[in-house]
């Protein structure tokens, strides 16, 4: 058996039709044995792939205090606790929100010896012995001075340190503070929520299940039926509740999507209540009620323009204040990473950042949970049923984005005035490539103009994702959606 899973991991050896049957049959006897490995308890851990990437820093010599930023609820202090866990590491967590008291450790002089003494003086009955303590600085935008310590902390090179916050203070959002960022003393990691295949992880789904969508991916043959409804089916229940780790806890221990759309609902509530929550140094709200509320407003906006049949959102349209104010309420939602701008471009063809129009843009919630939050339980449980109804545009065209986003994708979008709107447009193995998101097989007119006419809009290929299994046809790929994960980490050769 172990010599099976490790063939199907690689699949790299020539394919035939009764070796692919083997397989299938293989992979739908894992299928059905997932359920072994899924642990109850809403203590459980969730694998996450920055993990591997915080213990490979751990090894390093000489290594720079990891910075993690990421969007609020991602899983940033769970991740950490756990690595520490995991690394048998004495866990000394400082959290500046929760604990505004812990800044004053750092006042005066930051030197390593002077800040030590003074968190021992908060953990008496902890030794802090530098290889086997972690000094934990959670929002630690709200300690500049904790930040601009791990310079020291570099220098002196005896203590593992890790720092995480949000974007909004970490980019120096906050007005009003004068603290210097410090350059090239931390080690920054990008943290996001839960992609799709994380989502599978937390289901109980193995990797070498997983590895098997590669397999038939990367060999351009289609899925077995059954797997494929499988797979279908699991992507769904994503796309109903999203990747934020405490939703998908709440769906993993309860099998109920109401359940999974309650904690979703608390937690982008807190996510908008979080809208003008800052502070500058001398305590006061860094945003005025109307800046708050314009804030909320172009938040409030997304699902109206996502329904729309273009999508583009319209600036005018939030509720008060002048065209700066407005767009400077969406550049809060940008920073603070909500929400990512898609932009169009005059042409679909490479460098398509040298195409992009700045002023004609669509905003896509970075995890498509906020985008189901935002239409209600009744839609939810409906997705998760099969039937998208008629915001089927909308979340086939967010769950898109989510895939490619978190993939490490950057999509833009190609639309003129003529009537012609291509989805998406990425560049993929060299090529510019076109990508239509439709909940069926679609009418995909405007892409086949598009590559009809190489000499008005550069060569170009078509990816066709929907309600397909896998295929090609010339330039013309299709996949079904729950493969779109795959473009940001395996290579289909055209």
């Amino acid at each position: 058996m172990a010599e099976r899973r490790k063939h199907i991991i690689s699949c790299n050896s020539p394919f035939n039709v009764q070796k692919m049957k083997s397989r299938s049959e293989f992979i739908i006897k894992l299928l059905k044995s997932r359920s072994e490995f899924i642990i109850g308890g809403f203590d459980m851990y969730f694998k996450r792939k920055i993990d591997e990437d915080l213990d490979s820093w751990l090894k390093e010599k000489g290594k720079s205090p990891a910075l993690i930023v990421g969007i609020r609820q991602c899983g940033k202090t769970e991740t950490v606790q756990e690595f520490a866990k995991r690394n048998k590491l004495e866990l000394i967590e400082l959290n500046f929100w929760t604990h505004p008291e812990f800044c004053s450790d750092f006042d005066g002089p930051l030197d390593v010896e002077g800040i030590i003494s003074n968190i021992s003086l908060r953990f008496p009955k902890t030794a802090l012995n530098p290889s086997k303590t972690l000094l934990f600085f959670d929002e630690i935008q709200d300690c500049p001075r904790a930040r601009l310590s791990f310079k020291n902390f570099k220098n002196d090179g005896r203590f593992n340190v890790i720092g995480s916050g949000s974007y909004l203070g970490i980019n120096g959002y906050i007005r009003g503070d004068t603290t210097p960022a410090p350059t090239g003393c931390d080690t920054v990691f990008h943290m996001k929520t839960m992609d799709f295949e994380e989502f599978l992880w937390a289901m109980g789904y193995r990797q070498e299940q997983i590895s098997s969508l590669s397999m038939y991916f990367e060999n351009k043959i289609p899925v077995p039926q059954n797997v494929h409804e499988i797979f279908k089916n699991l992507f769904l229940k994503y796309v109903s509740i999203g990747g934020f780790p405490k939703v998908v806890k709440k769906y993993v221990e309860t099998n109920r999507i109401v359940l999974a759309y309650k904690e979703l609902e608390s937690t982008v509530f807190d996510m908008k209540s979080d809208f003008g929550r800052r502070k500058d140094k001398n305590g006061n709200p860094v945003f005025n009620a109307s800046e708050v509320s314009r804030i909320q407003n172009a938040f409030d906006l997304i699902p109206t323009f996502l329904a729309k049949e273009n999508k583009r959102y319209i600036v005018s349209k939030i509720s008060t204040g002048s065209q700066y104010d407005k767009n400077d309420a969406i550049e809060y939602l940008r920073q603070a990473h909500i929400v990512s701008k898609v932009y169009n471009l005059e042409v679909p063809s490479l460098p398509l950042i040298g195409q992009r129009i700045e002023s004609q843009f669509k905003l896509f919630p970075e995890d498509i949970g906020i985008v189901s939050s935002m239409y209600g339980l009744e839609t939810i449980a409906a997705i998760n049923h099969g039937d998208l109804g008629q915001g089927k545009g909308a979340f086939y065209e967010a769950s898109t984005f989510d895939s490619l986003y978190k993939g490490g994708i950057e999509p833009y979008y190609f639309a003129k005035e003529s009537g012609l709107e291509i989805d998406f447009v990425i560049a993929y193995q060299g090529s510019s490539t076109l990508i239509e998101a439709k909940s069926t097989s679609g009418n995909v007119k405007s892409s086949k103009t598009v590559m009809k006419n190489p000499a008005h809009y550069g060569k170009t290929k078509l990816i066709k994702i929907g309600d397909y299994n896998i295929g090609q046809e010339g330039d013309i790929v299709t996949i079904p959606h729950y493969l779109t994960f795959l473009l940001g980490k395996t290579k289909y050769d055209f």
